[in-house]
């Protein structure tokens, strides 16, 4: 089973969006959950890494955020932490439905674990192998899956659901459909990469029949 403190869980916030953040402490709340909350790169100063010129100013912010909890994983030698970001709503079943997970010996050595991601799986229920999942709103990673990013990306840095997205190419990243996280997408203050699109979520979703009633 997975234990999440404040220590080791993470919701990437800009400082000064109080009502946003006020919104996720009544989440956390609800899930019974203590969660740091770490400041969202905004300004010129925030960015001290390297990035691919391609990369506007939001995906910077949003890629520096979550490279900053990557590093502070590996300092601190977590085994793992729980990332999220301003928008993410919660399954109402997602901690019963995480604990499923190590249940098969096979993902003992897992990377990273998507609780939110840009695609539907063709088996419902059920922790599958993630591959080519976008979106970085809600997701563990181990202490592993960190220092792989790190040093695969080191000097040129990628927006951070494209470089989880590379993760996955090792085979050992793992996903759920339907998905414990889903977003907001038009609320997010952060400058996520890749916006949420709500009408493809609602329609896969309605696919299998699920209703967004089960998100809080």
């Amino acid at each position: 089973m997975f234990s999440f403190t404040h220590k080791n869980s993470f919701c990437i916030s800009l400082l000064h969006h109080t009502e946003r953040w006020n919104k996720m402490l009544k989440r956390f709340e609800y899930f019974d959950l203590s969660v740091c909350r770490w400041p969202a790169a905004m300004y010129p100063d925030d960015i001290i890494d390297t990035f691919h010129p391609d990369l506007q100013k939001g995906q910077r912010g949003c890629a520096q955020s979550h490279i900053l909890i990557w590093r502070h994983i590996v300092e601190h030698k977590l085994d793992y932490a729980l990332i999220l970001e301003d928008d993410a709503c919660f399954d109402i079943h997602w901690k019963d439905k995480l604990n499923r997970f190590h249940l098969d010996s096979s993902q003992k050595n897992w990377h990273a674990i998507f609780l939110n991601a840009s695609e539907p799986l063709h088996e419902i229920d059920k922790w599958a192998p993630a591959l080519n999942q976008f979106l970085t709103g809600g997701y563990i990673l181990s202490y592993t899956g960190a220092t792989i990013l790190l040093n695969t990306f080191q000097g040129c840095y990628h927006t951070s659901d494209w470089m989880t997205s590379r993760l996955q190419l090792l085979g050992n990243c793992y996903t759920y459909f339907p998905w414990l996280i889903i977003q907001e997408g038009a609320d997010s203050t952060i400058g996520s990469g890749v916006e949420a699109d709500h009408e493809k979520v609602v329609r896969c979703l309605e696919g299998i029949h699920y209703s967004l009633d089960h998100y809080k």
